[in-house]
């Protein structure tokens, strides 16, 4: 059972971290209606290159199972992840996202935040800064992906750069009307999922982290680069149920909601015991001015690097200065840094800079 969900849990992981960005229509049109046709719903909000440029994001997800494998898993699983984003010409987003865990019947509680100038992570209750270079790294690696992103913007749209289209995997959708979601009109997409194609999409979003050098960036787990053929057919054996919900803007075919529900059941081992997985993203407040700070009295990560070592939980992280395994050498990121700084307030000049990491 286990080994059915952490493809899953995978694709929960790299979500929020590839900077996942709200697109819609916004072209002007008449409102939409319960018999406005769904396949031009979809189109107008996974199809567009427009872009929110601020927000707030919340993630919930809730596993739970019955049988062995509650037993495995040591009861139900919570999930929450939110707080505001906001982007910025160039360089990485600002966030201030938080996290809590509940699993086994242990609470986690972790977060990070972005504030343009500097990186902050929270674990445990304890909130640590990044080192210049880290924070440089991190920049530098989502700088890269986005000047790759740049050069392919004509050709796809914006949902698609990020490797998630639903309109691939999204089966039998039908309109189902008017809805809420917080105070915004919406209209309610539903349908089922052809597994096989989400896990290719998922399989994409591994390979945007992994450019972005996510799998490495610290607790608790390194995420794999890519799904292996057994891994998609174990799961595509396992997940049955698919059911999937849709929210878009009446007015502006924006995303404000998305959920997922599934049952999990290892056909190879009936005895195994099954699980419900539901996901729930929102994206609300768009639009807004969003208030980001740095947290206060944070410790060097350092400590919290040098603790993680010490308990045998570093995996990727490597040292606090150091470039992740595989990621860019040192030089090239001082390189990266003093040619970001050379560039002032010359945006073109700045994006340039990614050369230097190839």
């Amino acid at each position: 059972m286990s080994r059915s969900l952490r493809p899953l849990l995978a694709l929960l992981a790299v979500l929020v971290p590839l900077g996942l960005v709200a697109c819609g229509g916004d072209r002007g049109e008449t409102e939409a209606s319960s018999s406005t046709d769904v396949n031009r719903l979809l189109e107008d909000t996974f199809g567009s290159k427009a872009k929110v440029e601020s927000g707030r994001i919340d993630l919930g997800v809730a596993i739970d199972a019955q049988g062995q494998a509650a037993q495995e898993l040591g009861g139900p699983i919570r999930f929450k992840l939110g707080g505001p984003f906001e982007s910025r010409e160039r360089g990485l987003p600002k966030f201030k996202l938080d996290l809590s865990a509940e699993a086994g019947g242990q609470v986690i509680d972790a977060g990070g935040t972005s504030t343009g100038e500097k990186g902050y992570v929270r674990f445990l209750g304890t909130e640590y800064v990044l080192s210049d270079l880290m924070y440089r790294q991190l920049e530098a690696g989502y700088e890269e992906s986005q000047k790759d992103s740049r050069s392919r913007q004509s050709e796809q749209p914006t949902w698609e750069r990020l490797g998630i289209d639903p309109r691939r995997w999204l089966t039998s959708p039908v309109n189902a009307g008017d809805a809420k979601v917080g105070d915004e009109d919406t209209i309610k997409i539903t349908g089922g999922v052809d597994v096989p194609r989400m896990l290719d999409d998922i399989d994409t979003m591994l390979g945007k982290a992994s450019q972005l050098g996510l799998q490495h960036s610290g607790p608790p787990a390194r995420l794999p680069s890519q799904l292996t053929e057994r891994e998609k057919r174990e799961v595509a054996d396992a997940v049955k149920d698919v059911k999937v919900e849709i929210y878009t803007g009446k007015q502006d075919r924006i995303l404000r909601r998305m959920v997922i529900g599934a049952g999990v059941k290892d056909p190879k081992d009936p005895a195994s015991g099954s699980a419900a997985v539901k996901l729930d993203l929102s994206l609300t407040d768009l639009g807004s001015d969003q208030q980001i700070e740095a947290p206060a009295n944070a410790r060097p990560f350092e400590e919290l690097a040098a603790k993680l070592r010490s308990e045998g939980m570093a995996g990727g992280l490597g040292g606090a200065g150091g470039g992740a395994k595989g990621g860019p050498s040192d030089r090239k990121l001082r390189r990266y840094v003093k040619c970001v700084e050379d560039a002032g307030s010359d945006s073109a000049k700045a994006q340039k800079c990614a050369d230097i990491l190839r």
